[in-house]
């Protein structure tokens, strides 16, 4: 029985690295097989004698470096997505929707061994400088990089191929090194514009090779082949260069799908119609319809504010998308950064008319399989609503439609007063499920972290809600023990420290119960307890295949991966865990 678990579990695990497990083969044979091709080839003979295994070491990472240096470009052609959704979205959008969750992690699988390979591929190269240098082949001078013997490998690493390897690699370094989470959290400027430097490193990438520096002998017959006893002097050619072949293709779809975005980002010029300042610092945007903008629920926009930057972008989820009757939409952002701190600071100086803003967009998302699920488990922390609020938007316009069945959405706040953000939405869509005879579609659990006014709260709502799952099912109770509260879906109470200012006690003393009753008796102190939680809706749903949607912070995601993976093996409900994050 342990053998049979064990072989389960490898397989379950092969399964989930399946894309990595065949990324590294390629690379792997990629590198081999190039490696062997300039180890015994006949042509590289004289070549060989001079830089040793330097030559297919550098010519096995440049192969790996070309092929990196294509892909890479793959999950950053948004309209090209946008063309694969409107066609795979009918045929197979299992398969569209698999790509879009896994384009961000595997632009960085792909970026990381880029960085890598790039390394090691110019440590190989300044070991063949200093090899040129070393040996010198005064009876073939022609097959010579260096001019003289013991010639300063720092003269050659000054030409034309040198300088451009040493500045791609400075910029590969700078772009890996910004793109740490913890840098790019911090200075995401930087990580922005480091990165706008990659047009820069595929220009230096294909003038790099040209130089011809590395040369092969020209084998014209069979007879030529032994090289020990040719009386004929040898003649050599550079190497040709194959990045063109490599990059042809990835690159004119970049390039294509850069053009379009250009063209139609400059035209779709907006104007800002309203401004709520909400709470938790977070801005509620709501902007006019570019023609042509036809949005669905999940998907995202690009919004560049010209007089904060002539050259940012930044996504942000589109919480209510326009109709045909209503040619706007509403997005909300969290004041966190420079550029948000900028755009705060302008909208509260200036009037919405003096501001200039361009869309691009919208964006395909992961998130867009809620709305064709029959049953979608949604978790959001913070600003981290943003994709399920359309959703929301839909059951309150179409409280009878099939799809999606039911929702489960949780939802963890810091404060009870960001709850507003939402209140007024849920308790309206609440209303008309109920009107409408299905309230069973909508399932919502509001968590609030910040338990400094505990004792407060108890004072004024002493209820305490459980779930009691019993042979007949599930039924809601009220109790007014406190004792009681041990059995409910939350975590031991944990005293957090909070800031001393005004704003932080009119969080801390804020009720939503008193203005939105149905919301208040939704709200829980503390946080999920995810293991009740996950054996909630594995009773719910036994034997089903569940996605759960999550838009948080990354403990958050890292925390509910790990419960998917436990909650699948250990029961019969199956769990695919389903991500979108920005940053």
């Amino acid at each position: 029985m342990k053998l049979t678990s064990l072989i389960s579990d490898s397989f379950e695990c092969v399964k989930r690295r399946i894309y990595l497990i065949l990324w590294i083969s390629l690379v792997l044979y990629l590198f081999y097989d190039t490696f062997i091709y300039y180890n015994i080839g006949q042509q590289f003979y004289y070549l060989r004698n001079i830089l040793g295994l330097g030559l297919c070491i550098s010519r096995g990472t440049a192969t790996v470096i070309n092929l990196c240096c294509a892909l890479v470009l793959l999950p950053l052609c948004k309209k090209l997505n946008q063309l694969l959704y409107r066609v795979l979205s009918r045929l197979w959008p299992g398969l569209f929707f698999f790509w879009l969750e896994k384009a961000k992690s595997f632009h960085m699988t792909v970026a990381i061994t880029l960085l890598v390979f790039a390394v090691v591929h110019s440590i190989s190269h300044l070991v063949n400088l200093w090899n040129f240098s070393r040996g010198f082949d005064e009876q073939h001078a022609e097959i010579n990089f260096a001019k003289y013997r013991n010639e300063n490998p720092l003269n050659l690493l000054l030409s034309t191929a040198g300088l451009t390897g040493v500045s791609m690699l400075i910029i590969t370094l700078c772009m890996g090194l910004t793109s740490m989470r913890i840098v790019r959290r911090r200075v995401y400027n930087a990580f922005w514009y480091t990165h706008q430097l990659y047009v820069l490193f595929i220009v230096l990438l294909i003038i790099h090779p040209l130089s011809g520096v590395l040369k092969q002998e020209v084998i014209e017959n069979e007879t030529s082949l032994n090289f020990s006893q040719n009386e004929n002097t040898p003649k050599f050619v550079a190497i040709k260069s194959k990045t063109w072949l490599w990059m042809s293709v990835p690159l004119t779809c970049y390039v294509l799908d850069l053009l379009w975005r250009i063209c139609t980002r400059n035209r779709a010029r907006v104007n800002i119609l309203e401004v709520h300042h909400m709470a938790g610092r977070t801005i509620s945007l709501t902007v006019s319809c570019p023609p042509g903008l036809h949005c669905r629920m999940g998907q995202y926009v690009l919004l560049q504010c010209l007089d904060v930057s002539l050259i940012e972008w930044h996504p942000f989820t589109v919480v209510k998308i326009p109709t045909s009757y209503q040619r706007t939409f509403i997005v909300w952002i969290r004041v966190k950064g420079d550029w948000t701190e900028s755009l705060e600071k302008l909208l509260l100086e200036r009037r919405l008319s003096e501001l200039s803003v361009l869309v691009d967009g919208p964006f395909s998302s992961p998130m867009e399989s809620v709305c064709r699920s029959d049953v979608a488990l949604c978790v959001a922390a913070g600003v981290g609503i943003t994709p399920f609020v359309a959703v929301l938007h839909d059951m309150l316009l179409n409280p009878r439609n099939r799809y999606p069945g039911r929702i489960h959405l949780l939802w963890i706040v810091r404060h009870e007063r960001e709850l507003t953000w939402l209140a007024d939405l849920v308790n309206k869509t609440i209303l008309q499920l109920r009107n409408a005879n299905r309230p069973d579609r909508l399932h919502i659990e509001f968590y609030v972290t910040n338990t400094q006014n505990e004792q407060t709260n108890k004072d004024l709502n002493p209820v305490a809600h459980m779930v009691v799952i019993n042979e007949k099912g599930l039924t809601h109770v009220l109790s007014r023990d406190r004792d009681d509260e041990r059995v409910t879906l939350l975590t031991p109470k944990i005293n957090r420290h909070v800031s001393n200012g005004k704003s932080g006690d009119e969080d801390n003393n804020y009720n939503i119960a008193k203005q939105y009753p149905l919301v208040g008796c939704r709200v829980r102190r503390g946080r999920p307890h995810w293991d009740r939680v996950f054996g909630y809706w594995v009773h719910l749903y036994p034997e089903d295949h569940l996605n759960l949607y999550c838009c948080g912070p990354k403990n958050l995601v890292k925390l509910l991966r790990s419960n998917c993976k436990n909650a699948s093996k250990t029961s019969k409900t199956k769990f695919t865990f389903v991500h979108e994050g920005f940053s």
